[in-house]
């Protein structure tokens, strides 16, 4: 039989803990909390360790999660306003998460196209090696046109 004890999971989370299970860094943490992206955060009496809950742990994996798709601590912060709100704020939720994930749509576009160029130089320094001087020509003037393509994107 197991203990009921044992299959609980913790009221309160340790930092090491949170930053184990979120992927932030203890600074991260304290910055967001320091900003007011979290709530300040209850400590032990004995040892004014913070204690994070469960509720926290939630936020603090949400944020994790947001931080990773590039979205900023504004929208952090409306994303968070809006949660309030629920579905009478889905429209803005909406609008914000389909900008973040158009921004991720044209990031991902040009990484295939780094790519690409990537890929053309791979051949082309195999074709050097082989001495195959027809393809070292005709994959320098593709890479020339990809250059022109990725300058021309910044």
């Amino acid at each position: 039989m197991v203990n009921d004890t044992e299959t609980k999971t913790p009221a309160h989370f340790t930092l090491q803990e949170v930053v184990e299970r979120s992927g932030l860094s203890e600074h991260t943490l304290r910055y967001y909390e320091r900003i007011g992206l979290l709530e300040p955060v209850k400590r032990e009496n004995s040892s004014n360790h913070r204690r994070y809950t469960e509720e926290d742990l939630w936020k603090i994996e949400a944020l994790a999660c947001l931080r990773t798709t590039g979205m900023s601590i504004e929208e952090m912060r409306t994303y968070f306003a809006l949660l309030k709100d629920g579905k009478a704020a889905a429209d803005q939720q909406l609008a914000l998460f389909e900008a973040r994930r158009a921004v991720l749509e044209r990031e991902l576009a040009q990484k295939r196209e780094h790519l690409r160029y990537l890929e053309h130089k791979v051949a082309y320094w195999k074709a050097v090696q082989s001495g195959d001087d027809a393809k070292v020509k005709e994959i320098s003037e593709i890479t020339a046109g990809l250059s022109k393509q990725i300058i021309q994107e910044k």
